[in-house]
């Protein structure tokens, strides 16, 4: 009994092993993700206007929505630093070969309200390189009003 107690034990935590580790092609994806935001907190437009498709739109946490030349528009470095957002918990849903929805939570220190984000990003390959096409941020509604 104590054997097969082990082996069910040795299996499960391979399992969730195997199950934390990404492909390599989802963790190119959230590679890319993350430079993505990295680029977002420095302003930096010229990554972000390749990053982005021509017919990107983004959702805000109060339903607003842009296009790529209204997002593009107000990218700029920040008179100060901020802190930097926290990124976890990412999840890679490959659609197809050249697309894949990225998930993810994230933590603002900056921010108040919208402090604590749950993110759905879409990314297409085109000519060979990933594009964020859609963007569609959701509060946490257990830290929506988390004010502390």
């Amino acid at each position: 009994m104590k054997i097969h107690s082990v082996v069910i034990l040795f299996a499960a935590i391979f399992c969730c092993a195997a199950a934390a580790q990404q492909s390599p092609a989802h963790q190119d994806l959230i590679d890319q993700q993350k430079a993505f935001q990295n680029a977002l907190d420095h302003g930096d437009a010229a990554y972000l206007r390749n990053a982005v498709a021509p017919d990107f739109v983004r959702i805000e946490t109060n339903g607003d929505s842009s296009e790529a030349a209204d997002f593009l528009r107000d990218i700029k470095p920040p008179e100060k630093p901020e802190p930097s957002p926290i990124l976890y918990d990412f999840k890679v849903v490959q659609l197809d070969a050249d697309c894949a929805v990225v998930t993810y939570n994230a933590v603002f220190p900056g921010s108040h309200l919208d402090r604590y984000q749950h993110l759905s990003d879409t990314w297409v390959k085109q000519g060979g390189q990933w594009k964020l096409k859609f963007q569609q941020s959701t509060l946490n509604l257990w830290s929506a009003h988390d004010l502390d």
